[in-house]
């Protein structure tokens, strides 16, 4: 017997990657960034892939990667110069 909490968090997933493609159609790549991002914890949770499993492949892809040391840079069209910081992470108490 499936999991029903399982079976949401695939209708999710599903419903993330539909709005993936409207948004990727819509010339919306960050917010397509956005909803992969989201998409991606729910499937890491759904998988039960820990944290030191993730740091793992990070580490590995970084490592065989062939841009280097440095990924290249994209400049965002809809981005001014001072635009292009990184926001501040803050955490909320839910």
């Amino acid at each position: 017997m499936e999991d029903p909490a399982e079976n949401s968090l695939q209708s999710i997933t599903r419903s993330l990657q539909e709005h993936i493609h409207v948004a990727n159609a819509l010339n919306l790549g960050f917010v397509a960034q956005l909803l992969s991002m989201a998409m991606m914890e729910i499937k890491i949770n759904m998988h039960g892939i820990s944290q030191r499993e993730m740091d793992a492949l990070c580490d590995y892809i970084e490592k065989n990667s062939s841009f280097g040391v440095n990924p290249p840079i994209v400049a965002s069209p809809m981005l001014r110069s001072h635009d292009r910081r990184l926001p501040v992470r803050r955490s909320r108490a839910l």
